[in-house]
Order: C-alpha cells, then sequence, then structure tokens
C-alpha cells in the first residue's frame, strides 16, 4: 500500500446509462465510473478494496475494471446475489451458448402462453404485454366496473374523480370497494406482417389471460407470506388478495417465471442465468404501472400495485434482458482485476484479518430513506432466502423489534459497530470513502457520532452527482417530499489526530457563516449546483469540513434558510438582486 497524504478533492460526477445500470436494477447504484478515480487515488492495482454494504456490487465493477481486488459482503442475499452477477467471472461465449440454450428450452411455453393470432393478417403473432385494470364497485349504483372505463379521459390521462360509466355519478377511488383485475388491452407483435398492434383482447386472449393456473404449475415457485407487518404493506394487498409472494404476479407470468427459474438453476452456468431471470422478476410482476404514454418502470422503494398494469411476456423480457447481460460480461472483459462477494453483516467482518484492507468505499443505508429488506422482497422470495431485518441498519420506529424495528440510536449503534469493523480491517494510514445523505440533521449527526466512535477522522467531503436521481430524490423534485439528492462523501482516515474544529468569525453566529458561504457559491455556481438539493448537500459539507455541528440544518431549514436570503428564480437560487431604481 503507498502511503496517501492528501484526500482525494475533486467533485464526482456519474452516470446511469452505463450497461452496469442495465443488466439489473437495484434500489440505489453508484455509477462505477465515479467510484474508479478514488480508488485510483488511494490504492495501486492489485490493492485490496472492500464494500462491507455492498449493495449492486458496484465497487466490485470499480475494482474489476481498475485492476484491483474487490471484497463485497452484503447482508441481504439479494444483494449479495445482484452483486455476484454483476461481477461475475463468466466469458461472453460461456454467456452466450447458456443463454441460447435457455431460451430455445423455453420456447415452447412462450408459443402456449403468449402465442396469439395478428389481427390484420391472420398469422402467428405473439402477445406483448397484456393491460390489465382494476374492477370496483360503483359506491352509487354498486355495479362493477373498470377503474379503464371509469378514469380515463379524452386525451389517455387518467383523472382523479372517476365517473361510473352505468350510473354517470361522479367518486372517489378511494370510496369504491375493490376487486379482482381485469385484463383490458393487449398488444401483440406479428413476425408476418411486421406489425404491432394494440387493441382489446379476442375472447380467445381473453380466455388465456383469466385461466386458472396456480394448482397445475409444476415448478417450484415462491409462496413466502406477504405479512401485515412488513413496512411497506398496504391495505390494497389485503383488498386484492395479495398474501404471499407468488399473489404479486398473474397466474400466467408466475408460471412462465416458474419454468425460467427451473431451467436457469439446471444450466451450466446456473449463477449467470438465474441472475439473468432475477433481472426482469419485478418487472414481470403485477408491480409495473400502466402509463397512457409508454412504459417506464417499477417504482421502487415500494411494493404498490397500481389500479392499471402491464403483464408483459416473461420471455420477451428474458430476451432483452439476456442481451444487456451479454453486454455487461463483454465490457468486464476490459478489466484486469477480480471481486469476491459473500453474505455478511458489516458488524462482522470476521472473514478478514485486522490491518488487511488498503481501501474502503461504502454506501451504506441512509437511516430510515430505503427499507431494503421489503424493497427486495420478490428478488428474496425467488431466491428463498430473506435479509436477517434484525441485524439491518435501518430507522423503523413502526415495527416491533423482532421485525427488525429500530430506533435512531439503535441505527446509530449499529453503524458504530460497522465502522469499527472498518477500522479493524483497514491498514494503518489507509482511507474510506463513506457516502451519504439525508434530509435529517439528526441522522447526519448519528452518523457523524458513529464515525467519531470508531476513530475514523474526517479529512475532506465532496459531492458525488450520480447525474439522476434516486427514488427518493424524484419525490423531492416532484415535490412530494423534502430530500437530499447530491450525495455526500466523507473521506475519513484511520490513525493519526482528529482535525481540530475551526472557531466561527466572531460576532457572526453560524448560519450567518452558511448563509455567507451560499453567497460566495451562489457568485461563481452553474445553473445544476443552484438548486436545494445541492445546496443542502453543500451545506452539510461546509459543516462538516469545519467540524460544526450540523444539528438545525436539515433540508428543510436550509429551504427556509435560501427562501429569507437569497431569490428563487426558473427552478434554482440566485444572488439577491438589488432593485433598479427609476430615473
Amino acid at each position: 500500500m503507498r502511503r496517501v497524504d492528501e484526500p482525494y478533492r475533486h467533485e464526482v460526477v456519474g452516470r446511469k446509462g452505463s450497461v452496469f445500470y442495465r443488466a439489473h436494477s437495484y434500489h440505489t447504484k453508484v455509477p462505477p465510473e465515479g467510484i474508479i478515480p478514488l480508488i485510483q487515488h488511494y490504492t495501486d492495482p492489485g490493492d485490496m478494496v472492500l464494500d462491507p454494504f455492498c449493495g449492486s456490487g458496484m465497487t466490485g465493477v470499480a475494482t474489476i475494471l481498475s485492476g484491483r481486488v474487490g471484497i463485497l459482503s452484503d447482508l441481504s442475499p439479494a444483494a449479495v446475489e445482484i452483486a455476484c452477477g454483476h461481477t461475475m467471472p463468466i466469458s461472453p461465449d460461456d454467456y452466450r451458448r447458456a443463454a441460447q440454450s435457455l431460451m430455445a428450452r423455453l420456447s415452447k411455453l412462450e408459443t402456449k402462453l403468449y402465442g396469439t393470432s395478428c389481427g390484420r393478417c391472420g398469422s402467428s403473432a405473439r402477445i406483448e404485454y397484456t393491460v390489465w385494470s382494476d374492477t370496483l364497485v360503483c359506491p352509487s349504483c354498486g355495479a362493477d366496473i373498470l377503474y379503464w372505463d371509469a378514469a380515463r379521459q379524452s386525451d389517455g390521462t387518467l383523472a382523479k374523480t372517476l365517473r361510473c360509466p352505468v350510473c354517470g355519478t361522479s367518486f372517489r377511488k378511494t370510496d369504491a370497494e375493490l376487486r379482482q383485475p381485469h385484463p383490458v388491452l393487449v398488444s401483440v407483435s406479428c413476425g408476418c406482417c411486421r406489425v404491432r398492434e394494440e387493441r382489446p383482447l379476442t375472447q380467445a386472449e381473453l380466455t388465456e389471460a383469466l385461466l386458472t393456473r396456480r394448482d397445475h404449475i409444476t415448478d417450484w415457485y415462491p409462496t413466502t407470506p406477504f405479512e401485515g407487518w412488513r413496512e411497506m404493506w398496504r391495505g390494497q394487498h389485503r383488498s386484492l388478495g395479495v398474501t404471499t409472494a407468488a399473489d404479486f404476479f398473474t397466474d400466467r407470468n408466475l408460471q412462465a417465471l416458474a419454468a425460467a427459474w427451473a431451467v436457469a438453476g439446471q444450466s451450466d452456468e446456473a449463477a449467470a442465468m438465474r441472475f439473468t431471470v432475477s433481472a426482469i422478476i419485478n418487472r414481470a410482476s403485477r408491480r409495473y404501472q400502466w402509463n397512457p404514454k409508454r412504459p417506464t418502470n417499477v417504482l421502487s422503494g415500494t411494493l404498490y400495485i397500481a389500479s392499471l398494469t402491464y403483464e408483459f411476456n416473461v420471455f420477451a423480457l428474458l430476451r432483452r434482458k439476456v442481451r444487456a447481460v451479454q453486454q455487461l460480461t463483454e465490457a468486464l472483459q476490459s478489466g484486469t482485476g477480480a471481486c469476491d462477494v459473500r453474505k455478511a453483516s458489516a458488524t462482522e467482518l470476521s472473514y478478514l484479518a485486522d490491518s488487511s484492507v488498503d481501501y474502503v468505499f461504502t454506501d451504506p443505508p441512509f437511516g430510515a430513506n430505503i427499507y431494503y429488506s421489503d424493497a427486495s422482497y420478490l428478488w428474496e422470495a425467488w431466491l428463498d432466502d430473506f435479509t436477517a431485518t434484525r441485524q439491518e441498519a435501518v430507522v423503523s420506529t413502526s415495527l416491533r423489534p423482532e421485525h427488525g424495528g429500530k430506533s435512531l440510536a439503535d441505527y446509530e449503534a449499529l453503524m458504530a459497530k460497522s465502522f469499527q469493523e472498518i477500522t479493524r480491517v483497514l491498514k494503518p494510514g489507509a482511507w474510506a470513502s463513506v457516502m451519504f445523505h439525508n434530509s435529517d440533521d439528526a441522522v447526519w449527526s448519528s452518523l457523524v457520532r458513529a464515525v467519531e466512535s470508531a476513530d475514523l477522522h474526517l479529512e475532506s467531503a465532496i459531492a458525488f452527482d450520480k447525474s439522476q436521481p434516486t427514488f427518493k430524490g424524484i419525490k423531492q423534485i416532484t415535490g412530494q417530499e423534502r430530500v437530499s439528492s447530491f450525495d455526500v462523501v466523507l473521506q475519513l482516515r484511520t490513525g493519526g489526530r482528529p482535525a481540530k474544529a475551526s472557531r466561527p468569525v466572531p460576532g457572526c453566529d453560524l448560519d450567518e457563516q452558511v448563509v455567507q458561504a451560499i453567497d460566495e457559491l451562489l457568485a461563481t455556481a452553474p445553473t445544476r449546483r443552484r438548486t436545494t438539493p445541492y445546496i443542502h448537500s453543500f451545506v452539510m459539507r461546509f459543516l462538516l469540513e469545519k467540524g460544526w455541528p450540523l444539528a438545525g440544518h436539515s433540508y428543510k431549514a436550509v429551504e427556509d434558510m435560501l427562501h429569507a436570503h437569497f431569490d428563487f428564480v426558473d427552478g434554482v437560487w440566485t444572488q439577491h438582486q438589488a432593485p433598479t431604481e427609476l430615473a
């Protein structure tokens, strides 16, 4: 390990359009292209890089591409499986052969489940997706009506106030009893006339879609209970009869997924094939919300089932995913590094010896931002292996302790123990980069205390711009929630003495100095650095590097400070403009 005396001080900008994002989704991802410069700054080729909260494994990808040795671990079985897939040592040719064999063995079942006829030329065709609609009971006349009929407006958008097509009464969806969904639209592709048509279902297609198959599926599928104690459980699940993992899928897609999972497990490249199948599990579920313009994606951070959903052809999804994973295997060929992934809690890195790691890059859970065990529920149901929620580092005050409920103090204790393990395994004088963001100053203060308890010393804090917002960031942009969508990377060092906190300017209180720092930022900052999320992250970095208290500087408090001292113009903050004097 070479000696590094100065922290990395450049702002990091990542991108989410790379093949490493397309291969398999996850709740949060750090662009590996953004991690590489940090790894190169702190280590030499061949050095060992640890990520004890590895998530999707992007640190492992970065170590492979930069010629280092990655050691990854996570408490979540889903994270371990996904990280293994993103860093798998398989040649593109071996993957291609295995994937071709997988699709060939499933081809007859695709024709059986999704085969139909083209409405134009009459030739054999394939269903690409079916749209399903909730069935509602009109609170006025008691008729069973389709949400599809009651909500759609002339421009194709959905109205919040519904209108019963039977009696004409207007009502809110929450006032109506919910019944089982019904298919209303199908998209069909024809290989003969090369036409893609979207139309109502024929009687034959309707019969096939509604066919009860559960008792006739011969391949294994998960029946793990989806219980009401979970953070993401809602009364809507009870109304829709969603009581197990299997109930998140239509019977047709459940049969297709069960077959794909079984065939993948029989492959010579079983790990790679099951990684590929697991990558489509959420899209193949009832969680994919219909959009009047075009399919978008499953809403992450929730297990919500919308009133209008897509039932995608599982094998069409699989073909597209095979292409993405094939590109992943090709991209990894340019790297000379290696990676090992295992399931372990960050609080107990017993598989690593003292002073054995050259550098740590990690992205731990951000308090209560995401309930990872619930968000990974469907993946883990198919793996038949679930996160030990009592050990999960999240704040979840609504749950009982036996189900993983934790206070902020519990979260801090787990994080402190994790940082102590990081200190134990790091070589003397080595560095750790910890990515973090939260809108709550109390959570930030908790993290700082956990870091300090581990004898890790903050040398600098830089911004990490992922270029696209996370689920929480999207909610902030749309005004649903006040959260920070720019991450802060804490640059921590083992050994030495902690830096002394600088003193505030005499006669100037803390908030005045924060306002002055923001004013100096706005004097030169480009547009993207004038938003509330970025300025909140800037304030956190400013206070951290000064060693000043974070209390009182939540996202909302910073937003209030901006309103009091600056102008908000065209969605960004500017310095106060002096009023123009009339001659």
